[in-house]
């Protein structure tokens, strides 16, 4: 009799209404870490060097970050289970409450899952500046997301599980009228309660009691910026990022870094007898190769499990080749490091930033006023992602995309023109336009959903491909045709071809290329038998120094801003400088240090240690390369906020030396 009495009690203090507003509370926690490690889960490629162990350790690190959104979200749920007043047993009242609790809940976890699919292509968490880019992308069509249901099914259904389980703990949690009379301590009890969960809410909310709320920058405490995403939900990255202006660095920074090159010779690589400036200028062609990174390339990734780019190979062995990086992790970052020698080095991308509207030198603004017919080429939608837009402010004074190419026979049905057919229309393009021509072509095809010709034969062996890899090798077979048919025209001796990729890859077969630094490992080669010798460079290119290099290459002695160096100048200093995850990044070829722009926290050597294993740190100092670092971020931000991202009369005409290659 006195253990049913117990029992009795214990269920009635169960049935209390702030102890069922506790259990809907540890659910959605629950649900929401779940679906947060979800995203580690089905991306375990970018997270190969931590143990199961160490996995575990940071998923439970992240519920610090999941309890702001469960409070944040369930604040009505909060406020009406601890409201004291007998009308919370209303039962219309109750049913808005729980729509209200599974509706906003679900669309939490909802963000979650769609950050499974999107960190799989772009390697980061969602934020508010990047759904912005989304929201306006004329990319986002109605076939995309259909295929991205097809392929991603199994999400959907397992998704749909998590809102069941809410709905159902919704119900059993809905509070009931009491069969006693109401005890007179009932409304100071719920009183309390609401003053204690209030109290608690806003703990959780700021992550605990520490002087500032909690940001993504606090996931860097518990592990380095590969890992942090593990601790991170969606919903909280979109709710504590936001569009932020670059912070001024005072300093008497110039002297440390300087972007103004002055004299843009070539004085290595190019063949002696050909250093003088011919009577015919060289033509300039630039193939930008679509998530092409080096781990898809046997040239420099001799571990590839399946050949995929046997003629990039065969070409790259006959080039000028560097240990290429990339500055850009997205489409709208590509254009401005490439073709202005702009690094993403902040949040917004360049193109959608405060700063879009800054006046900026690039090499095809030079070649256009020295008699180049400027011309830039991608076989997508005109328009898409602005690439007009900006290659037209960039100097490529023409335009050739879909609408010029006129044959909605080769259109893939999502992006534009297969690249087979449209590399040829460009090879025949340039042999009726006047010389001398600087051209940039940017590949579409090796870009999700992967859609090949079906004219297009693919190898017995491609069986065990994936579709991503599929379509590499599709890419390698056009640019071979192109070459073919190029080498057939009278321009091509006489043209300089520079092979390079907007950015690496998004699948990863191999770990010494899924962390911060091979995620950034690309193709960079100069192509040109009657000038430039072959030779296999092992010193960093980055996509910025394309701009100073290739005037260098075609005799261009013009004073150019870059953020980059000229790589065929023997006293240029190799650099890669890269934003990641609230990280900045900067190599000197030997070590790569890492920093939140005030305090290092990471030293690695990259030559002898490709996975980041061996952190520093602790027992190397490195200051002079932080101290390059942090110039060229005073650089950066100090001439973006100016306006000063062009040579001016001072630079001109003025007596301090460029000391970029210094």
């Amino acid at each position: 009799m006195r253990r049913h009495t117990q029992k009795e009690k214990i269920q009635e203090w169960l049935g209390k209404p702030y102890m069922r507003l506790v259990y809907r509370l540890l659910v959605i926690l629950l649900a929401l870490s779940i679906s947060r490690w979800m995203v580690y889960l089905f991306n375990q490629q970018f997270f190969h060097q931590l143990t199961l162990g160490q996995a575990l350790k940071l998923y439970f690190y992240g519920m610090r970050f999941d309890l702001p959104i469960v409070v944040g979200l369930n604040l009505p749920v909060i406020l009406y289970y601890c409201f004291p007043s007998l009308k919370i047993y209303n039962k219309v009242a109750q049913k808005v409450i729980d729509f209200i609790y599974v509706i906003v809940n679900a669309f939490a976890i909802l963000l979650n899952f769609i950050d499974i699919v999107c960190f799989h292509f772009f390697g980061k968490h969602l934020t508010i500046d990047f759904l912005k880019v989304l929201g306006n992308s004329d990319e986002v069509s109605f076939g995309i997301l259909r295929q991205v249901l097809f392929d991603y099914w199994y999400l959907l259904v397992i998704f749909i599980l998590f809102v069941l389980v809410i709905s159902v703990v919704a119900q059993h949690t809905r509070l009931h009228a009491p069969e006693k009379e109401i005890e007179p301590r009932w409304h100071l009890k719920q009183s309390i309660s609401l003053g204690v969960m209030l109290l608690l809410s806003i703990i959780a909310w700021r992550g605990g009691l520490q002087a500032q709320p909690i940001t993504m920058a606090t996931a860097m405490q518990y592990t380095d910026p590969q890992n942090a995403p593990i601790l991170l939900n969606t919903p909280f990255c979109l709710v504590t990022t936001h569009e932020t202006a670059l912070k001024e660095i005072a300093g008497d920074y110039e002297t440390g870094f300087s972007p103004i090159h002055k004299n843009l010779s070539a004085n290595r690589f190019i063949e002696s007898d050909t250093l003088s400036i011919d009577s015919i200028p060289d033509n300039l062609v630039i193939i930008i190769l679509k998530s092409v990174g080096q781990e898809m390339v046997s040239y420099y990734s001799h571990d590839r499990r399946f050949p995929l780019t046997p003629f990039l190979d065969s070409l790259l062995g006959q080039s000028l080749t560097f240990n290429g990086m990339s500055n850009s992790r997205r489409s709208l970052e590509v254009l401005p490091s490439i073709l202005a020698s702009i690094p993403a080095m902040m949040d917004n991308d360049f193109v959608r930033s405060p700063y879009a509207e800054n006046d900026f030198d690039a090499f095809g603004q030079h070649l256009q006023r020295h008699g180049y017919n400027t011309i830039f080429m991608h076989g997508g939608n005109n328009g898409v992602q602005g690439f007009d837009e900006f290659s037209h402010r960039a100097g490529f004074k023409n335009y050739f995309g879909r609408i010029e190419y006129d044959d909605d026979s080769d259109y893939d049905g999502q992006w534009g023109i297969y690249d087979g057919p449209f590399l040829q229309y460009a090879a025949h393009t340039l042999n009726r336009v006047h010389q001398p021509f600087a051209t940039a072509i940017y590949t579409l095809s090796s870009r999700y959903p992967y859609k090949m010709p079906k004219s297009f034969v693919l190898p017995k062996e491609s069986y065990f491909w994936t579709g991503f890899e599929k379509t590499i090798y599709y890419v390698d077979c056009a640019l071979k045709d192109f070459f073919e048919t190029a080498s057939q025209m009278p321009w091509f001796d006489n043209t300089l071809f520079v092979i390079t990729a907007d950015y690496s890859n998004n699948e990863h077969f191999q770990p010494e290329y899924s962390n911060v630094w091979g995620m950034y490992s690309i193709p960079i080669a100069f192509y040109y038998p009657k000038k430039i010798k072959p030779l296999r460079c092992n010193e960093i290119a980055q996509q910025i120094d394309l701009g100073p290099s290739i005037l260098a290459a075609l005799h261009v002695n013009d004073t150019l801003f870059s953020f980059g160096r000229n790589l065929f100048d023997t006293i240029s200093e190799q650099a890669f400088a890269s934003y990641y995850n609230l990280t900045y990044q900067y190599c000197d070829g030997t070590y790569l240090v890492q920093s939140d722009g005030e305090n290092p926290f990471g030293i690695f050597r990259p030559i002898n240690d490709s996975l980041l294993n061996d952190n520093l740190i602790d027992r190397l100092q490195c200051q002079d390369v932080f101290d390059r670092l942090y110039h060229f971020m005073q650089v950066y931000n100090n001439r973006m906020i100016t306006n000063s991202l062009k040579p001016s009369i001072t630079d001109f005409y003025g007596q301090a030396e460029d000391s970029i290659h210094h």
